[in-house]
């Protein structure tokens, strides 16, 4: 019996590889902060919480784990950070019992929208959504 482990940071960063943000942000998408000096526009993505919600014969099948995921798109205008949240939610939303890095993603699902954010020093906009994903942590084969 053999054990295989995966984590949110990494379905998350492979689940926003799609053409659609990649045309609004190319690489620079980064978990947690960028780098300094990253050209706009961006996106930061966060892992709020992840927490196990385990199956009771933990002997046998998958144990699931249960992540609020935040994004932060950052833009000169709300406008672009609204296509990129578009962008996001396609690539994110309403996903069920998809396949991601050979782990099951039971489902993600926008979970709420935070309020429009303007920072005047640096001229850029941010509005953060959350996400939660329901995802197989451990599967033994």
């Amino acid at each position: 019996m053999s054990t295989r482990s995966i984590n949110a940071e990494l379905i998350i960063a492979i689940m926003l590889n799609t053409p659609a943000v990649v045309a609004l942000v190319g690489n620079r998408r980064a978990l947690a902060q960028l780098p300094p000096n990253t050209p706009m526009p961006a996106l930061v993505y966060t892992v709020i919480d992840s927490k196990p919600t385990p199956n009771l014969n933990y002997q046998i099948g998958e144990q699931r784990a249960l992540a609020r995921i935040q994004i932060n798109p950052l833009a000169s205008t709300i406008g672009e950070v609204k296509a990129i949240h578009e962008a996001v939610r396609a690539a994110l939303d309403f996903k069920h019992q998809t396949i991601v890095v050979d782990q099951k993603v039971i489902s993600c699902r926008l979970d709420l929208m935070g309020p429009v954010d303007k920072d005047t020093d640096a001229g850029l906009w941010t509005q953060p959504y959350d996400y939660l994903l329901n995802f197989v942590e451990f599967s033994t084969d």
